[in-house]
């Protein structure tokens, strides 16, 4: 969380929406500007050829104040404040992926070396083999030559795997360690077991816990900076109304300036009413009211892919254990053939092919075995992100999680 990059990037996008909040927010108040200058004049006369020397201040303040009447500052700030929260729903559901790829891809390196020490053992299985199927054809048995061929084969193709599986590992550590904000030096120190999956999905989970799904809040609250911006453009058709006021005072003595009792005021307020604009107010609302559609359907697709991801994930549930089931069975059931068959193989009750095939077949099962056991943690992962977090757990909106920075969002 500290160190990834990507997590960084969600961070500083929640900031500038946070800071455009307040920047949109700012403009429902007045805004005072002031202005100062000082100027030094000669005069000479026909008694004084050097002249007489006069110094004089001068201050302006100006202040401006567009009256919200119709609500219009109030829709585009609500409309920012929207924007944020849905950065910030953003940047949730960025930690959330960042915490489960991370889990995810430490599991698939565990998987990669529990691969390779898989491969390293067959490789060792198939050249004490092949030591044996050697030593029989030495003393003179010719009918093994084809044996000794195909056992070789055997060897090599094993060797081959192990380095494949070896690339894999080196390849899924690396990757791990950039999630980990590290340099892939593929250095890190990895389990040697992948944990049991001993819980199971309770029933009947309430379609409430998509609520807090963070994409499925951060959709929700485009829209309703979308429907904001509606508003707002089609209240630019109606007047503005300005309150402008002024003040100044010039002397030749700065205390004299800064004594406010010299300051006079003006109070005048103005009203503009759009006429005529080459259709240019006409097409803001088309476009605002086309992004609201736009961000409806997204909305409308963010939840029907919600429900997907949960119902897919809770079926490959039931999959993955029935599979890992079987598999387990097949991996009793193939390593007894192998031990059998290499045991009628020396008895020469079975030819080599034979042999082979039930290493296949065995070195096949267990890696599946090993495959499916990640399987079912991936999906497990998964299912918690399609779920927006654990079972059971409802919480409110994610709307009112604070995000990176310390400068609050308020609720519209």
């Amino acid at each position: 969380m500290t160190n990834n990059f990507d997590l960084k990037v969600a961070a500083a996008r929640f900031d500038t929406a946070n800071a455009n909040r307040r920047n949109v927010d700012a403009a429902r108040y007045p805004r005072v500007d002031v202005g100062a200058n000082a100027s030094h004049r000669r005069i000479s006369s026909a008694n004084n050829l050097f002249g007489d020397e006069f110094n004089n201040y001068a201050l302006d303040i100006n202040l401006v104040w567009e009256l919200d009447v119709w609500g219009k500052l109030k829709n585009r700030t609500q409309a920012a404040i929207a924007d944020a929260e849905a950065q910030a729903a953003t940047y949730r559901a960025a930690e959330l992926s960042l915490a489960a790829n991370t889990i995810k891809f430490w599991f698939n390196t565990v998987e990669a070396q529990l691969l390779v020490e898989l491969a390293e053992e067959t490789l060792q299985v198939f050249e004490d083999n092949l030591i044996v199927v050697e030593g029989s054809y030495k003393r003179g048995l010719p009918n093994r030559a084809l044996d000794v061929r195909l056992t070789r084969a055997n060897v090599e193709g094993a060797r081959s795997t192990l380095e494949f599986r070896r690339r894999l590992r080196d390849s899924a550590g690396r990757s791990l360690e950039v999630f980990l904000g590290r340099y892939p030096a593929d250095a890190l120190s990895i389990a040697t077991n992948l944990p049991a999956l001993n819980t199971t999905v309770p029933p009947g989970l309430p379609s409430d816990l998509l609520q807090r799904r963070p994409d499925i809040v951060a959709a929700e609250r485009r829209l309703a900076s979308s429907m904001e911006r509606v508003k707002f453009a089609k209240k630019e058709m109606l007047p503005t109304i300005a309150l402008t006021s002024s003040t100044g005072a010039a002397s030749g003595d700065l205390r004299e300036l800064l004594d406010m009792e010299t300051l006079f005021w003006n109070v005048a307020g103005n009203l503009t009413q759009p006429v005529f604009q080459g259709g240019q107010i006409r097409a803001g609302i088309d476009l605002a009211d086309a992004n609201s559609r736009q961000f409806l359907a997204a909305y409308s697709q963010s939840v029907l892919v919600a429900f997907q991801e949960v119902e897919t994930f809770l079926a490959a549930e039931d999959y993955l254990h029935r599979e890992k089931v079987a598999l387990r069975k097949a991996v009793e059931e193939s390593v007894a053939a192998e031990d059998l068959a290499w045991q009628q193989y020396q008895r020469g009750l079975v030819d080599i092919i034979t042999v082979l095939e039930s290493q296949r077949r065995s070195f096949n099962a267990r890696s599946s075995s090993i495959n499916v056991v990640n399987d079912r943690l991936q999906n497990r992962i998964n299912l918690y992100l399609a779920l927006g977090g654990d079972f059971g757990l409802l919480t409110e909106m994610q709307t009112a999680r604070i995000g990176p920075s310390t400068n609050p969002v308020s609720p519209p």
